[in-house]
């Protein structure tokens, strides 16, 4: 007969093999969610590029339109989160409209 002790063990290596499974199987998850994630920010960033890049920057105050234009679809177009999303308005980027809007 198997000693008792080592039915112990094998027992609480068994949970302990399923307890590593279910971090495992979160792990995953977690990698993937960040995965999509990132695949979103940079097609979302290409966008901004887009924006930003693509319009004729010799046109006088098409700069600023085209801050304006991304501050309006809600993301900052001050120096510390340029292009990052904003959950509301910002100070900084505020301070840059009304500096422009004094010009």
């Amino acid at each position: 007969m198997i000693d008792e002790e080592l039915l112990k063990a094998l027992a609480y290596f068994q949970e302990q093999l399923e307890e590593m499974a279910i971090k495992f199987q979160q792990l995953k998850d977690v990698t993937y969610n960040l995965s999509r994630e990132n695949q979103k920010l940079q097609e979302e960033n290409l966008e901004l590029k887009k924006l930003v890049f693509n319009k004729k920057a010799n046109v006088p105050g098409k700069s600023f339109q085209n801050l304006m234009h991304l501050y309006r679809e809600g993301y900052h177009i001050c120096h510390p989160s340029f292009g990052e999303r904003r959950k509301g308005d910002c100070l900084f980027c505020l301070q840059i409209i009304n500096s422009q809007s004094k010009e």
